[in-house]
């Protein structure tokens, strides 16, 4: 299976960042950088979330806001990320997919924008959102 990437814009209360990010089907949320997060002003919840990296450590970090996400075109207000501090061996792995060093999209962040990853062609693609009637 390939990797799928996407064009992704971070809005927070001092600025904004636009990068190619891996997209993480296996992860529940976007994960940010913290040094990044504090770049473009993250705003902080004061939650914090823990999750289990791919290689099976614990990592924890501080749930945060932007005031906009963008990715592949698709707005998204108000959205919330992981934020941590990401290590060197992960950041080096990203950058060798050719990727930025700095963002993880997650699942919740692409359903929410209607896009589905396409493993063929190694991007996401907007997909029809539909609505079974229960009766």
């Amino acid at each position: 299976m390939g990797l799928v990437r996407a064009n992704v814009t971070l809005v927070g209360d001092k600025g904004s960042r636009s990068v190619t990010a891996l997209v993480d089907t296996g992860a529940a949320i976007t994960v940010v950088d913290k040094a990044l997060a504090e770049e473009v002003g993250v705003t902080y919840t004061g939650r914090r979330r823990a999750l289990i990296t791919a290689s099976g450590h614990r990592v924890e970090g501080e749930v945060g806001i932007v005031k906009e996400l963008v990715i592949e075109g698709e707005t998204l207000d108000y959205e919330r990320v992981l934020v941590l501090e990401l290590s060197e061996v992960v950041k080096e792995t990203l950058r060798s997919a050719g990727v930025s060093d700095s963002v993880i999209v997650g699942l919740t962040t692409i359903e929410a924008a209607g896009l589905v990853p396409n493993t063929a062609t190694g991007r996401l693609r907007k997909t029809e959102t539909f609505l079974f009637p229960i009766y």
